[in-house]
């Protein structure tokens, strides 16, 4: 086999990336945080010209993460950098394992903030559809693009001692869709799937940014509820009823559900994640074996 170099004059099947269109893909197209480590493992966000990092609703990249403060730091552009700053924290904002109250970052630093890592980066086109690809396959359902068991099992996980440790009210609503095989066996499997894209979208709308909506698998959805007393959970899954039973599907089909709600602080004190979603389950099952159409709360 001939191995000698190619001379300058010989064709090779090598393409420069400009005639590929890739060259403008890879510049830098802006700063990013993806989180490593921690609740919300693979989110990415894009940062503007001011970004709050915490785990208030109103901060700019809300983490779900009670071991950082509402508003725990802060990155500020100036010029073509990235000012961090601590806003106070209780556990501190450390950098490359620094705590730092003020810290200029360089691309790929290393943020640790309670018990998220973020990592700092300057991402091109290609890297943000890479890492908005990666995130989206952890932490979502590809089909209704709400959360995914994993994702709220893991979250469950955190969640459980922070409610029992301050006596917070916390509900896991399991629903399940009655009778959808028939819109499985009467129309096919592609209207079953366009009704529980509209499920999702519907039961969306029913809750606030705070809770947590999931897909678990097949026609099965769960809610994690935050702070709402006994008195008022049974009102809220008779507001999810109706709001599925009033969705005009295929055929004049009008789907209905069963829920059932477990409230954490009825449960005992060792309670897991599995125990806690075994609890829900439970309840869904009394609900279905008493006709369907109804929740049942234990």
């Amino acid at each position: 086999m001939d191995t000698s170099p190619l001379s300058p004059e010989e064709p090779t099947t090598l393409m420069p990336l400009e005639s590929c269109g890739l060259e403008a893909e890879r510049e830098p197209v802006g700063a990013f945080l993806t989180v490593l480590q921690g609740s919300d493992r693979g989110r990415t966000f894009r940062l503007g010209e001011t970004v709050v990092v915490g785990r208030s609703p109103q901060a700019d990249v809300q983490l779900s993460d009670y071991t950082i403060s509402r508003q725990h730091c802060q990155l500020g552009k100036e010029g073509e950098s990235y000012l961090l700053t601590d806003l106070g924290s209780l556990n501190g904002t450390y950098v490359n394992g620094e705590r730092v109250t003020c810290r200029v970052l360089a691309d790929r630093d290393r943020i640790q903030v309670g018990n998220s890592l973020l990592q700092f980066a300057y991402y091109d086109r290609l890297e943000e559809a890479f890492f908005s690809q990666m995130a989206a396959a952890a932490l979502y359902d590809p089909l209704t693009s709400l959360h995914n068991r994993r994702f709220f099992l893991e979250h469950l996980e955190r969640e459980i001692p922070f409610a029992l440790r301050h006596r917070l009210p916390l509900h896991l609503l399991y629903l399940d869709l009655d009778n959808f095989k028939l819109i499985n066996d009467r129309w096919g499997h592609l209207a079953g799937d366009q009704a529980l894209i509209q499920v999702a979208q519907q039961l969306q709308a029913q809750v606030r940014r705070e809770d947590l909506l999931a897909r678990l698998g097949g026609d099965e959805f769960a809610l994690l509820v935050r702070g709402i007393p006994d008195s008022q959970i049974l009102q809220l899954a008779r507001r999810l009823q109706q709001a599925i039973e009033s969705l005009p599907l295929q055929g004049g089909i009008h789907l209905t559900c069963s829920i059932g709600v477990a409230s954490l602080l009825r449960l005992p004190a060792e309670t897991s994640a599995p125990s806690f979603l075994e609890a829900a389950d439970q309840a869904l099952y009394q609900a279905k074996t008493q006709g369907g159409n109804r929740e049942v709360l234990l």
